[in-house]
């Protein structure tokens, strides 16, 4: 063989390597690198609950679906959100399935804990009767007869 068609070769099998690599490393998952702050549009670390550049924090929200508060929605912008049938809760439920103080939603550590308060007829998420839950976007939380499906931006 001579001297350039062994370069030819060697080339060519240089060029098929790279390309290659190139497709694997362009199919490659990359690691998580957190999201966009919808305050300053800085990236925010994963584990951060709020963004530490400017304090905005992610809304979380429930969107009802089922029940007499179908079709609206209710942002859980305090600490502790509490759901029942009568006045002085955040989120009034006319049910009467619904205990008095029937749930309570508290934000720990950026997450969102739905716990049952003692009520008569429990609560469920996704089907399932739980006493305490960490919600994940997407949950569907049922407080008597009312269905909620959990958010977060």
């Amino acid at each position: 063989m001579s001297t350039g068609a062994l370069i030819a070769v060697i080339a060519g099998t240089a060029v098929m390597v790279l390309l290659i690599l190139m497709l694997l490393a362009k199919g490659a998952k990359k690691p998580p690198m957190g999201r966009m702050c919808g305050g300053c549009q800085r990236m925010m670390m994963p584990a951060w609950p709020k963004c530490m550049f400017c304090g905005w924090a992610p809304a979380a929200r429930l969107e009802f679906i089922l029940g007499p508060m179908a079709g609206q929605v209710t942002t859980l912008g305090e600490e502790v959100t509490t759901i029942g049938s009568v006045a002085g809760n955040t989120v009034v439920l006319a049910d009467p399935a619904v205990s008095r103080k029937h749930a309570g939603i508290r934000r720990v550590d950026g997450q969102f804990e739905l716990a049952d308060l003692g009520s008569t007829n429990g609560i469920y998420v996704n089907g399932q009767k739980l006493p305490k839950k960490t919600l994940a976007p997407g949950d569907i939380v049922r407080v008597g007869n009312s269905e909620a499906v959990f958010r977060r931006d």
